[in-house]
């Protein structure tokens, strides 16, 4: 706001002086010209950096320069170039600030202010335009529209990271910064989507930490969701960057992996077992977590994603069944 009102006033401050020597304004006329100028801008800066709610003050702000541009444009007797470009400036300025209830306060608040000055100064309309009025407003409407450009364009390229980190965060489990089963799920359908025209095959892995609950209830929820991070960074490390190792909820984790026969998902299975072995995550140094994985292949023509996902549920029971610390793979 700041830089953009002293680039605004400034290039603002030529075109107008302009036309008031021309008119043979009083001198406290090009006084106070300047002090809307190159004054303004800095005192509205400090009122809003002490505002309790700057947007707010600002969105005032507008609204007052408004008012200065519809008493400038009065005064200038409505000379053609630089009122309609400075009118033209105000409302697409607030609009970009404020949407279109600002402008609407804007605009009243200029028409008003052109329409009290107008009238005390006798309706006078000039509607010739000099060649120095002229080259004083091009370099109004030149960089000032640019600056606009840069600017709208640096805000909407914020917008787009924010948006992205945004969609990031939505997708990610917020403990374990590892995908959610929101994710999870449109990755499978999307996998699903390009099996039913190849001939590939892919796999799903469930993955449930045995005892989980007895973990809590022996070591604390600290020591739970240590084991919960400690596992999602070993699915990490034994995937590759074209899986997608999810947290389901709770102690279950499910891991997609796309071009991926059971005898290799059987080997990263193995890989994920043998690495939960060995960490240390409880106070008790005899304490050793174990897994049980099941895995389920989809093959072209499988199109429901539930079916999927209760194929793999379906083969982890089988693993739980069969005494826990296991691997069931169909």
């Amino acid at each position: 706001m700041y830089l953009m009102r002293i680039l605004g006033t400034f290039l603002c401050f030529f075109p107008i002086l302009s036309v008031l020597v021309e008119h043979q304004q009083p001198l406290w006329m090009m006084i106070l010209l300047a002090i809307n100028a190159f004054i303004w801008p800095t005192v509205a800066f400090i009122r809003a950096s002490h505002s309790v709610t700057p947007l707010t003050c600002e969105h005032h702000h507008l609204v007052i320069d408004a008012a200065a541009g519809g008493f400038w444009i009065a005064m200038m007797a409505v000379n053609p170039l630089p009122s309609v470009v400075i009118a033209t400036i105000l409302l697409s300025d607030r609009l970009a600030a404020g949407g279109v209830e600002l402008m609407r306060k804007a605009a009243a608040v200029m028409v008003a202010a052109f329409t009290v000055t107008w009238l005390t100064q006798g309706m006078a309309f000039i509607p010739e335009v000099s060649s120095r009025t002229l080259y004083a407003t091009l370099p109004l409407i030149a960089i000032y529209l640019i600056a606009l450009s840069v600017l709208t364009d640096n805000i909407a390229r914020k917008l787009r990271i924010k948006s992205r980190e945004l969609e990031r965060i939505a997708m990610m489990d917020p403990l374990l910064d590892i995908a959610n089963r929101r994710l999870l799920e449109k990755r499978i359908l999307f996998e699903l989507e390009k099996l039913n025209h190849t001939s590939r095959h892919s796999a799903l892995m469930f993955i449930d930490i045995d005892n989980f609950k007895d973990v809590n209830d022996r070591f604390g929820h600290k020591v739970g969701d240590t084991l919960l991070v400690t596992v999602s960074k070993i699915l990490h490390v034994a995937t590759r960057k074209t899986d997608t190792p999810a947290r389901l909820g709770g102690d279950e984790f499910v891991i997609l992996l796309p071009d991926t026969s059971l005898a290799e998902a059987h080997a990263v299975a193995i890989r994920i077992m043998d690495a939960a072995a060995v960490m240390t995550v409880a106070p008790d140094r005899a304490f050793r977590c174990t897994l049980s994985i099941g895995i389920a292949s989809a093959a072209p023509g499988m199109a429901d994603m539930s079916d999927w996902l209760k194929a793999a549920d379906d083969a982890l029971y089988r693993a739980k069944r069969e005494g826990k610390n296991q691997i069931y793979a169909h």
